[in-house]
C-alpha cells in the first residue's frame, strides 16, 4: 500500500461509525468455559469456540472449514511440551523431524503457517524455534488456505497459539517429569491478581528441560520465561502486556542418517550418530507483545495487537555431503565427504493486528461483520562460512572430521514485508442459511543484499505484488441445531522471482480450494464430530519456457484432494477422547519432468490419530485413571533420489495409568511406541535427513497446585 497509515484510518474511522449505527443481534449459545489457572472447567479435549479462520469466538460447528484444537486439557494428559508433540495429534497433519530443534509441519501439500493470539505472520513455522507449549492455552488449527486473514502463506493452513492470560484467583501449579534417556523436567506455572478489586491480573510461567536421545553423544537444554499483566482499564476494556524468552542449546544435533550409494536405507542401529561432538544449534527467542481488547456496548468489539519478536540462530557442524558419490559406501562403510559450516543469524518480527467484529440488522435479520488491517515485517540478518570439505570418513567414526578455525566470509540480508485490509460477512438469509462472503488486498514486497563480510550491494526486489485480491466464499445449512453442512472456497497467493521473457516477475500462485462438509455436536456440546471432502489446485506454478531458455512461464499445476473426519470430546465426567482420520492424494496435474507423479512426499495417503482417557470417579479404586492412543499411517516417501526410498505403513501404540490423589495432585506412568516398532520418521536423501522414530519410551509425570 502506497499510503497504509490513511487507508488504516479511514477504513477504522468507517467502521466506528458502521458500528455505532448497527444494532445487536443474537448468536449462538456458547457452553460456558471459565479458566481457572490452566485448567478449563469442561477439561474437555474439544475447544467451546475457535477463532482460527475468524476473528470472532465461534463453535467449531460454525466455521465452514476443517478446524481441530488441542486443549490445554490434552496437552497434560499426553504431556505433550513441544508445537511438534502437539501438532503430531492433529487430524491430517504430518510432523516432519528437521534438526532435533525443529520439525517441519505439512497439512494437505504444503506447510502450515503461523499466528500468534490471531496475528499471522509470514513464514511459516518450519525449521524455526517454537516456544515450548507450557505458555499456551490451546493451540488452534486452520486446514487449506487462509489468505482472508493471512495474507500469502503456503496453503497448508494456519497455526493459532493461544497464550495463557492473567489469573483472576490465586493459583500455583508445579509439573515434574524423569523420562528415557535423561529427560528431565519442571515447570512451574503461577499467578494472582495485584489489586484488591481484580483489575491487575498477573501470571508467570517458567519451565526447564534437559535431555539426552536414543541415538549417541547429542545433548539438549532448553529453559523458558514468561510473564503476562492484564489491565482492567474499565469494565469493558483490558490491556495486555507480556514478554517471554526461550533458550535451546544442542550439542552434536541430529539431521538424520545418510543412506547406501545404491539407494538402500543404512543397515545400522538406531543409535548410531554420523555427526561430530564438537558441533553445535543454539536458539534463542525473546517477545513482547501488547493487545488492547474494548467491547462496545452495541455488541461489537475492537481488539488489536502488537508482537515484537527477535529470535538469534548460530550453528557450526559438519554432515555428509550431497551431491555425485553423496551416501555410504556399502563395501568400505565410507562416506566420501563432509561439508562443514558455521552460520550466525538474527531475525526480528514486527506484527500487528487491529480489527473491528460484531452485529448489525439489515432487511429484518441479524448478521454479523469483521473488518481489520494487519501488517507483518520480518528481517533477517546471517554472517557464515562454508570450510574446505573434508574426504573419507567412516560411518562408525565422525569425529574424525577436525572443527575448522572458521572465519565469516559471507553476509547476508533480507527483510519480508506484508500488509492487508480485510473484511468478511456473516449474512443470515433465513433461519437455516448463512453465507460468508470475505476478502482481503494485500501488499507484498520481499527484497535482499549482501552485507559484510561479502561485498555489500544494493537491495533487489525480487518479489514484489500490489493489491492482490484473495476472495473468500462459504454457504452453511443448519439442518438442525447441532448439524450443519458447509460448502466452501478459500485461496492463497504466494509471489514468485521467476522471469518471464518480457523481463517482469511471474505472476503469484493460487492455491484455491473447495471444501464440503458436515458438522455435528453432541450431548449438550460435549462432543463435537465433523467430516470434510476438498481438493485445492495449485496453478500458475513457475515452469521452464521451452522456447526462451533461461525463462519461466506460469503454467505448471498441482491438484491435492482427500477426505477427512474427526471426533472430539467428553462423552462423560469419566472419558476423554480423541479420534481423527485423513485420506490424502496429490499429483502434479502439468509439470515438465513429473506429470502424474505424487507431488506432497512427506504425507501419507491414510493416517489415522486416536487417543482417550479414562478416569474412575468412585468405588473403591477412586482416582485411578487409564489413557491410550493408536498412530496408523500408510507410510511416507522420500526425496526425488533415485531409486526412490519409501517408509511402509506402520502403527504407534501409547498408553499411560496414573492416580490422583486429590483434585490437585496426580502422579502418571505414560508409555510411547509400547511394542517398539522399528520406523523412518522421515525419509531424506543419500547424504541425511533419513531418520529413525522414537523407540520405546517411558515417562513418569507428577502434577500438583498448591
Amino acid at each position: 500500500m502506497n499510503q497504509p497509515p490513511y487507508r488504516l484510518l479511514a477504513f477504522t474511522a468507517l467502521a466506528t461509525l458502521t458500528a455505532e449505527t448497527w444494532a445487536e443481534t443474537s448468536t449462538r449459545t456458547l457452553p460456558a468455559t471459565k479458566v481457572s489457572g490452566s485448567v478449563e472447567e469442561r477439561a474437555s479435549y474439544k475447544a467451546e469456540a475457535l477463532t482460527v479462520g475468524t476473528k470472532s469466538a465461534l463453535a467449531p460447528i460454525d466455521i465452514p472449514q476443517s478446524v481441530s484444537a488441542i486443549t490445554r486439557t490434552r496437552m497434560d494428559d499426553q504431556n505433550l511440551t513441544t508445537i511438534g508433540e502437539v501438532l503430531n495429534e492433529v487430524t491430517g497433519v504430518s510432523v516432519v523431524p528437521w534438526d532435533s530443534i525443529t520439525q517441519q509441519y505439512y497439512s494437505r501439500g504444503y506447510s502450515l503457517d503461523m499466528a500468534y493470539d490471531g496475528v499471522p505472520v509470514y513464514g511459516g513455522s518450519s525449521g524455526i524455534q517454537e516456544y515450548d507449549m507450557a505458555i499456551y492455552e490451546r493451540v488452534e488449527v486452520l486446514r487449506g488456505p487462509a489468505a482472508l486473514f493471512m495474507g500469502s502463506g503456503s496453503g497448508g493452513g494456519l497455526v493459532n497459539m493461544v497464550r495463557k492470560r492473567g489469573l483472576y484467583e490465586p493459583g500455583v501449579s508445579l509439573t515434574t517429569s524423569v523420562g528415557s534417556w535423561n529427560n528431565h523436567r519442571v515447570m512451574v506455572d503461577a499467578g494472582a491478581p495485584l489489586d484488591a478489586d481484580g483489575r491487575l491480573r498477573s501470571r508467570v510461567v517458567a519451565a526447564w528441560q534437559e535431555q539426552d536421545y536414543f541415538w549417541d553423544v547429542s545433548h539438549k537444554d532448553k529453559w523458558l520465561g514468561y510473564a503476562t499483566l492484564d489491565y482492567q482499564l474499565t469494565p469493558d476494556t483490558v490491556v495486555s502486556l507480556t514478554g517471554s524468552h526461550q533458550e535451546d542449546h544442542m550439542d552434536s544435533p541430529s539431521m538424520g542418517l545418510p543412506a547406501y550409494t545404491d539407494g538402500r536405507f543404512l543397515d545400522v542401529p538406531r543409535s548410531t550418530h554420523v555427526y561430530p561432538e564438537w558441533a553445535r544449534f543454539a536458539y534463542e527467542t525473546t517477545e513482547i507483545a501488547l493487545d488492547l481488547e474494548h467491547a462496545f456496548a452495541n455488541g461489537w468489539q475492537l481488539k488489536s495487537k502488537l508482537i515484537n519478536r527477535t529470535q538469534d540462530k548460530f550453528w557450526k557442524d559438519a554432515f555428509p555431503a550431497p551431491g555425485a558419490g553423496a551416501g555410504v559406501d556399502p563395501d568400505s562403510g565410507m562416506i566420501a565427504r563432509y561439508n562443514r559450516r558455521k552460520n550466525d543469524g538474527d531475525t526480528e518480527r514486527n506484527a500487528f493486528d487491529l480489527y473491528l467484529t460484531g452485529p448489525f440488522s439489515a432487511l429484518g435479520r441479524n448478521h454479523h461483520a469483521t473488518l481489520g488491517y494487519n501488517q507483518d515485517r520480518q528481517a533477517n540478518q546471517s554472517r557464515s562460512v562454508n570450510a574446505a570439505p573434508f574426504f573419507g570418513v567412516p560411518i562408525n567414526d565422525p569425529d574424525v572430521v577436525p572443527e575448522p578455525d572458521f572465519v565469516f566470509t559471507n553476509g547476508a540480508e533480507n527483510e519480508t514485508t506484508q500488509r492487508g485490509i480485510y473484511g468478511q460477512l456473516r449474512l443470515s438469509l433465513t433461519d437455516p442459511l448463512t453465507v460468508v462472503l470475505g476478502g482481503r488486498s494485500s501488499d507484498f514486497e520481499y527484497r535482499s543484499r549482501s552485507v559484510a563480510p561479502s561485498t555489500p550491494s544494493a537491495w533487489n526486489a525480487s518479489r514484489k505484488e500490489t493489491g492482490e485480491f484473495t476472495p473468500y466464499g462459504a454457504v452453511i445449512y443448519a439442518f438442525t441445531d447441532n448439524l450443519n453442512g458447509y460448502v466452501s472456497y478459500s485461496d492463497i497467493f504466494i509471489p514468485q522471482a521467476q522471469q518471464t521473457v518480457g523481463g517482469t516477475s511471474l505472476e503469484p500462485r493460487i492455491g484455491a480450494q473447495w471444501e464440503t462438509g458436515l458438522k455435528a455436536s453432541f450431548l449438550d456440546g460435549a462432543v463435537d464430530a465433523s467430516v470434510a471432502l476438498f481438493r485445492t489446485k495449485d496453478t500458475n506454478r513457475a515452469m521452464s519456457d521451452l522456447n526462451n531458455p533461461g525463462f519461466f512461464v506460469s503454467a505448471g499445476e498441482v491438484q491435492v484432494e482427500g477426505w477427512e473426519m474427526e471426533i472430539s470430546g467428553k462423552p462423560s465426567d469419566s472419558l476423554n477422547l480423541s479420534i481423527g482420520y485423513s485420506y490424502l492424494t496429490s499429483q502434479y496435474l502439468e509439470d515438465r519432468f513429473l506429470p502424474g507423479e505424487k507431488f506432497s512426499l512427506y504425507e501419507p495417503r491414510h493416517s489415522l490419530k486416536t487417543y482417550a482417557k479414562y478416569r474412575l470417579l468412585d468405588g473403591g479404586l477412586k482416582g485411578l485413571f487409564v489413557g491410550g492412543g493408536l498412530h496408523v499411517s500408510s507410510g511416507t516417501d522420500g526425496s526425488s533420489d533415485t531409486p526412490l526410498r519409501s517408509q511402509g505403513g506402520y502403527a504407534l501404540a501409547s498408553a499411560q495409568v496414573g492416580y490422583e490423589f486429590s483434585s490437585k495432585t496426580s502422579v502418571a506412568l505414560m508409555g510411547n511406541n509400547l511394542f517398539d516398532r522399528h520406523y523412518y520418521a522421515r525419509v531424506g536423501n543419500f547424504n541425511t535427513y533419513n531418520t529413525y522414530g522414537e523407540p520405546r519410551s517411558f515417562a513418569l509425570v507428577m502434577r500438583t497446585a498448591l
